[in-house]
C-alpha cells in the first residue's frame, strides 16, 4: 500500500498535462485558435476520454484523493519542537530549553499506514466515481444512437408511406381505388408526425445528459453517433469468472479492504497509547559568577485518561466492524448485479438475434407482397398499411433491444472494473 501511494504523490502536474495533452487533441487548428467547443459524439470513445479528464464531479474526487495523499507524510513526521526561555529577575538567573517528543513503540509507522490507508479509501472513492460516470456515459450513448436511428428510420417508413400514398391516389385517379383509401394513406401518413417529435425531444434529452458528462453546457453541439460498441461473445462470458473479475478490479471492494486497514491501524494506535513516548529536553542555565551550564532532561506523557483511551478504542473497533460489513454487502451486491446484468445481456442478444433473423426478414417479405399485389390490383390496403407499420415497430424493437444490451454490457464492466 506505501508504494502505490506514494507514486501518485507526483500526478496532479501529470494528471494537468494529460488534460491539457487530451484538450488539445480534441481541438482541431482553427477550434483551438477560436476558443469553439470541438464536436463531440460520433463515438463513445471520445466521451468516455473527455469524462475521464474534464468532468468537474471527478476532478473534485481527484482533488479529495490528493488531499488525503498530502497527510501521509506529516502523519509519519515528527511533532515541532519546543523552545523555552524564561528569566528569573530574583536569582538573576536565565533558562533556555529545547524539547522534542519521540513516540515510541512503532507509533510513527502505524500513524503514517493509517494515513496510506486513508488515501486509498479516497482513490478508491475517486475510482467507483469513475467507473459510475463511464457507465452512464456508455448508457447515454447508447440512448442516443437509439433515438438518432429511430428517428431515420421513422422518417424512412414516412417516405415509404408517401409512396404508398400516391400509389393509392394513382389508382383513386384511375377509378380503380377509394376515397377511404387515399384518406387512410394520408392518416397513416401523419400519425407519424406526434412520433417523430416524441423522438426528437428524447434527442434533446440524450444530448443533455451526454453534455452534462463531460462538461459542457446542455446545448452544446453534438456530432450524430456512429456506431455502437461491439459486444462480447456471450458463451465467453461466465458468472463466477466475472465475480473473480470485480474481487480485484471493483474498487468499491478496494475501498472497504482499505478501511478495514485504516480502523485495525487505529485500534492498535490505541493499544499502543498506554506505552508513552519520549520527550528530551537540551538547554543551558546562566547564573551570575558561574556561567551557563548545560542541562538536559527526561519527560514521559503518563496514561492516566483511561476513559479516553477506551472510548477510542470502542470507536476504532466499531469502525472496523462497520468496515467489514461494507465488504460483505459490496460482494453480495457485485455478485447479484453481475449476475442481473450478465442475464439481461444474454436475453437482449438473443431477442436481436430473433428479430434480425426472423422477424424483421418475414415483415419486409410481408410488406412487398401486400404492396405489390395491391399496386397489381388484386389486394386491399389495409395489409400494405399494416405490415409497414410492422417493418417500423419491428426496427424500433431492434434499436431498443441494442440499447439494452448495451446498457448490461456497461453494468457488467463497471461492476469488474473494466472494459470487456
Amino acid at each position: 500500500m506505501r508504494t502505490l501511494v506514494s507514486k501518485t504523490a507526483a500526478q496532479p502536474l501529470s494528471r494537468l498535462l494529460a488534460a491539457g495533452i487530451v484538450a488539445a487533441v480534441l481541438l482541431s487548428p482553427s477550434e483551438a485558435g477560436s476558443g469553439a467547443e470541438p464536436v463531440l459524439g460520433a463515438t463513445v470513445n471520445e466521451l468516455l476520454a473527455r469524462v475521464r479528464n474534464l468532468n468537474p464531479e471527478l476532478a473534485a474526487a481527484a482533488l479529495e484523493r490528493e488531499a488525503a495523499v498530502a497527510k501521509i507524510y506529516p502523519a509519519g513526521a515528527l511533532d515541532d519542537p519546543m523552545v523555552n526561555l524564561s528569566r528569573d529577575q530574583g536569582f538573576r538567573q536565565t533558562l533556555f530549553t529545547a524539547s522534542q517528543e519521540f513516540p515510541l513503540w512503532g507509533k510513527r509507522d502505524l500513524r503514517k499506514a493509517v494515513a496510506e490507508a486513508n488515501a486509498e479509501v479516497a482513490a478508491g472513492r475517486r475510482n467507483s466515481l469513475g467507473l459510475e460516470l463511464e457507465e452512464q456515459t456508455k448508457v447515454a450513448f447508447a440512448q442516443y444512437y437509439q433515438v438518432d436511428q429511430a428517428i431515420r428510420v421513422t422518417r424512412e417508413i414516412q417516405v415509404l408511406l408517401r409512396t404508398v400514398s400516391e400509389s393509392v391516389r394513382s389508382r383513386y385517379a384511375q377509378g380503380v381505388g377509394t376515397q377511404s383509401d387515399a384518406i387512410r394513406a394520408d392518416l397513416e401518413q401523419t400519425r407519424l408526425g406526434p412520433e417523430l417529435s416524441a423522438l426528437e425531444r428524447d434527442e434533446e434529452v440524450a444530448k443533455a445528459k451526454i453534455n452534462a458528462l463531460i462538461g459542457r453546457s446542455a446545448n452544446a453541439p453534438l456530432a450524430k453517433p456512429q456506431v455502437l460498441r461491439g459486444l462480447p461473445s456471450v458463451a465467453s462470458l461466465k458468472l463466477d469468472a466475472l465475480v473473480a473479475r470485480s474481487r480485484g478490479g471493483n474498487p468499491m471492494v478496494a475501498m472497504a479492504l482499505a478501511e478495514i486497514a485504516a480502523a485495525e491501524g487505529e485500534r492498535t494506535l490505541v493499544d499502543k497509547s498506554w506505552y508513552p513516548g519520549v520527550t528530551i529536553s537540551l538547554g543551558a542555565d546562566d547564573l551570575p559568577n558561574m556561567g551557563p551550564r548545560v542541562t538536559a532532561g527526561v519527560g514521559i506523557k503518563v496514561p492516566l485518561q483511561w476513559g479516553v483511551r477506551e472510548a477510542e478504542a470502542r470507536a476504532a473497533t466499531a469502525k472496523k466492524g462497520a468496515a467489514q460489513l461494507r465488504l460483505d454487502a459490496a460482494l453480495l451486491k457485485i455478485e447479484s448485479e453481475l449476475q442481473s446484468a450478465l442475464a439481461s445481456l444474454i436475453r437482449a442478444q438473443a431477442t436481436e438475434d430473433l428479430l434480425k433473423h426472423g422477424l424483421s426478414q418475414q415483415s419486409n417479405a410481408a410488406y412487398q407482397s401486400a404492396l405489390a399485389s395491391y399496386q397489381q390490383g388484386r389486394g386491399d390496403l389495409t395489409p400494405v398499411l399494416d405490415t409497414a407499420r410492422s417493418r417500423l415497430q419491428i426496427r424500433v424493437e431492434i434499436l431498443r433491444v441494442e440499447t439494452e444490451a448495451q446498457t448490461a454490457l456497461a453494468a457488467i464492466e463497471r461492476q469488474i472494473g473494466s472494459d470487456l
